[in-house]
């Protein structure tokens, strides 16, 4: 096997496990809100000090299930990594998530089939040499 593909010492990530936590993390974020792991209501908020914090202006503008999603998707990254932030890393970490909720509602809004072709193509250019 290849060097590249050992383990980092330094950074104790492979590139194997790195996909695997991205092919998760996106999986997590296709699940509809309230049907993971059977659950039959939106989870309640966490009781940490950083879930604490007052509702902002983003969340105020969301839908119930799509607070419910944020709340999942917050708590499972503080379960993940809570040990290792600060509690101003956790404030941004739940404004950073909220925030992108918004977008992340209007882009499943758009309807797309399988065979739809994108709006635009991407063309490399090749740099001319001097």
């Amino acid at each position: 096997m290849p060097d590249h593909y050992e383990k980092d010492t330094e950074k104790g990530l492979t590139r194997r496990s790195f996909a695997v936590g991205a092919a998760v993390a996106a999986t997590a974020a296709l699940i509809p809100a309230g049907k993971a792991l059977g659950q039959s209501e939106p989870p309640k908020p966490a009781t940490s000090p950083a879930a604490a914090q007052p509702q902002t202006d983003a969340m105020a503008k969301l839908l119930p299930a799509s607070r419910a999603e944020v709340e999942m998707k917050v708590n499972e990254i503080f379960r993940k990594y809570g040990s290792r932030l600060s509690e101003e890393q956790k404030a941004d970490i739940r404004k950073v998530v909220t925030e992108g909720q918004e977008g992340l509602e209007r882009m499943r809004k758009f309807a797309l089939e399988n065979g739809d072709q994108p709006s635009n193509v991407l063309q490399l250019m090749e740099r001319e040499e001097r």
